[in-house]
């Protein structure tokens, strides 16, 4: 298993259709998340060219991507920790890449808040994807599914099976394209949604009352607010909507 347990992209039809998710997309830049072995990059470059950059952690890699991509930027840094501004580069960007399963959702969430995104295309292990994709009540709805709905709209590209990379993981995965947009219009009213959906899927058995109220609410404060929203007092966090939670946000802020 490489250094940090990637599992390389080898079916070139995918990395084709990958590649081509971003057609039509009106950005200035791209950045490929994780290049690895140069399968997607590989359908990239000769289209974009200077306009792309590559971020890649492992210093492993780098010698094979230079062989490969005579002239391609390639920032030796991890993602979660590199300066995003000065990394992506100006202009509107997109964001592409076969994302690391253990990190996916910290790299999801950092892309999402970027205020110059302007498309992602990223695979995903499949049941992160679902969390993803997943609507109200569904089993798999959660902090994950509304954190994307609050910042893009996200849609299932395809599905790859484990086959298809090297080495074979024990998962298959999934394509999610997000197309941005801002649901909140202020970071308070997002900061407070934000703490919110943290609270109520930390205990997602429980009520939403009770699931507030275990996580340090005040429990008659957080009823009145569910009320106040026209929500029922059994009502769990699953059966809420982006709508209901961004109202119970703002109820629960007093406004």
């Amino acid at each position: 298993m490489p250094k940090y347990s990637q599992v390389f992209l080898a079916d070139k039809g995918v990395c084709a259709r990958i590649a081509g998710a971003l057609d039509g997309a009106a950005f200035d830049r791209v950045v490929e998340i994780g290049p690895g072995g140069g399968a997607l990059t590989e359908f990239l470059f000769p289209k974009y060219g200077a306009r792309m950059r590559a971020v890649e952690i492992d210093t492993a890699l780098l010698p094979n991507l230079r062989a490969r991509f005579p002239g391609l930027e390639i920032v030796n840094v991890d993602f979660l920790k590199a300066d995003l501004e000065a990394a992506a580069g100006p202009g509107r960007i997109a964001f592409i890449g076969n994302l690391p399963y253990e990190c996916s959702t910290a790299i999801l969430e950092r892309t999402l808040m970027f205020p110059r995104l302007e498309t992602a295309v990223f695979m995903f292990q499949k049941e992160v994807a679902r969390k993803i994709l997943a609507a109200p009540n569904d089993h798999d709805y959660g902090y994950l599914s509304l954190l994307s709905a609050s910042r893009a709209e996200a849609s299932l590209l395809t599905d790859v099976k484990a086959g298809s990379f090297r080495p074979v993981p024990a998962v298959d995965s999934s394509v999610v394209v997000f197309r941005p947009r801002r649901y909140f219009s202020s970071d308070a009213e997002e900061a407070s949604f934000r703490d919110l959906l943290k609270k109520a899927f930390m205990h997602r058995r429980k009520t939403l009352v009770n699931s507030l109220a275990l996580c340090g609410a005040d429990k008659s404060a957080a009823a009145t607010a569910v009320a106040a929203c026209g929500l029922g007092p059994s009502v769990r966090a699953q059966e809420l909507s982006l709508e209901d939670f961004a109202a119970l946000a703002a109820a629960l802020r007093g406004r």
